[in-house]
């Protein structure tokens, strides 16, 4: 779980703007994910996809789309899944090559999330239906070409995030900051970086590199 734990801290803020890209370019949508063509379908938009998993909500569990017993899943739809267990023997993270993984431990988010970097995805995208819930990754470059986060949005998605999970809170954003290509200033407790669109963050952590003040307000844990 400790590995888990730092990929999420490496990876989690970046698939989270990516997630944020996704809902600025299709706002309220209806969708359908289409498993003959590998397309899924947001109002006007198509977009190819990789079948990650699914998880459920009868047996607790999420199981890798490589590990599925369902002919419905193409094989050219699972490459993803693929290349992902065999990053994760390589990484040493057994979640990753395991067929299946008890959510208390693991759950679709944060397998998306780390996901959606590793295998270079625009975004990650959870069909819910009843009994439990898809996940897949999707590819498309009008997808990277949206916003970057403003210092509104990154700040409640790190706040969400760190809420979501036990992270170093400190690590999580200088990893967001250093993938952007930022030019992040740490100074003793303190971390201030001028962000893309040109707003300053700034943010305070403790001596376990908790956050305790972002953007001039304390944060209460």
């Amino acid at each position: 779980m400790a590995k888990l734990t730092t990929y999420v801290e490496k990876y989690g803020l970046i698939s989270l703007e990516k997630q944020d890209k996704l809902s600025y370019l299709i706002g309220e949508h209806t969708y359908e994910l289409d498993l003959d063509t590998g397309k899924a379908h947001f109002n006007n938009f198509q977009f190819p996809f990789q079948v990650l998993g699914t998880e459920s909500d009868n047996t607790l569990t999420w199981l890798w789309a490589w590990a599925e017993e369902q002919p419905e899943i193409p094989a050219d739809l699972i490459r993803s899944s693929l290349a992902l267990r065999t990053w994760g023997a390589s990484a040493g993270i057994p979640e990753f090559s395991a067929p299946s993984v008890v959510l208390n431990r693991a759950d679709g988010l944060l397998f998306s999330l780390i996901a959606s970097e590793v295998c270079k995805a625009s975004c990650y995208y959870t069909d819910v239906y009843e009994g439990g819930a898809l996940y897949v990754l999707i590819f498309d470059k009008i997808i990277d070409s949206q916003p970057s986060f403003d210092l509104d949005r990154l700040t409640k998605q790190l706040l969400y995030l760190i809420s979501r999970y036990d992270l170093r809170h400190r690590d999580t954003l200088l990893s967001y900051l250093t993938l952007k290509g930022l030019d992040p200033r740490p100074i003793a407790s303190q971390v201030t970086c001028r962000l893309s669109r040109g707003e300053l963050l700034s943010a305070e952590f403790d001596s376990a590199g908790r956050l305790i003040m972002l953007n001039g307000e304390a944060i209460t844990p």
